[in-house]
């Protein structure tokens, strides 16, 4: 660790103390730089705004020019989601998992004292008369095959989902959908082999769908809309 940064940090730990929290910009502000330390406060106020998932916001000098904006692109691409999933979902509810903590399950349950452990956060659930009919989370990244993910979707996505379908979905249900939204990339118009082959199916009368949204809301609505109908339909079977 550079020798500037180890005087830094008794400065800091003063502030935040042993058990350290994001600090206020109010609290940053009292820390008494040394002329040697005195650089590292732009990049604590960074570190600050990036710990509170803020980004940066754009700092205009006298000239007018921005020196530089943080963007966290891949929760835009889940508001995105979000956003045309809802104006297409009708009749079922969606319920936003990451901002609703009543949406959120524990992935396992002690026998012994009935504590959860490991929580699951889908981005989105869609639910009717108390019943959920599907979920859905947004990835930013590519469906298409890659070195590292030679079937396209990566291991850890499919897992998730595994995961969510196991702990949202009650075992009564008679068909549920998991679905994967990934952007279209417009350097690869075709459809990639795991959207092409969809929909895939788990035990149990569970199903996973991939699929790549246009970048224009009314395309992404209209193809949200199809990949909607069979939970609506299933819906309505219930309903019967």
């Amino acid at each position: 660790m550079p020798a500037r940064a180890k005087e830094l940090i008794p400065n800091l730990m003063a502030v935040t103390g042993a058990r350290p929290r994001v600090p206020t910009k109010a609290e940053l502000d009292r820390i008494r730089y040394t002329p040697i330390t005195a650089g590292f406060a732009p990049i604590a106020e960074l570190s600050r705004q990036i710990a509170n998932r803020r980004g940066l916001a754009a700092d205009i000098d006298a000239s007018g020019e921005t020196r530089g904006v943080l963007l966290d692109v891949a929760e835009l691409w889940e508001m995105y989601v979000l956003s045309v999933l809802r104006r297409a979902a009708g009749p079922l509810t969606v319920t936003h998992g990451t901002r609703e903590k009543a949406a959120t399950r524990k992935m396992l349950l002690s026998d012994v004292t009935g504590q959860g452990l490991g929580t699951l956060i889908p981005d989105a659930i869609l639910h009717a008369g108390g019943q959920v009919h599907g979920v859905v989370d947004a990835k930013y990244k590519s469906l298409h095959p890659s070195a590292s993910a030679p079937n396209g979707p990566q291991r850890e996505d499919l897992y998730q989902m595994a995961a969510y379908l196991g702990r949202f979905v009650s075992a009564a249900s008679r068909l549920s959908w998991g679905v994967l939204a990934y952007p279209v990339d417009p350097a690869r118009p075709s459809s990639p082999q795991a959207e092409h082959l969809s929909p895939w199916s788990l035990d149990g009368g569970r199903k996973v769908v991939f699929t790549s949204l246009p970048h224009v809301a009314s395309d992404a609505i209209n193809k949200l809309r199809a990949l909607v109908a069979p939970m609506v339909s299933d819906e309505s079977d219930s309903r019967a």
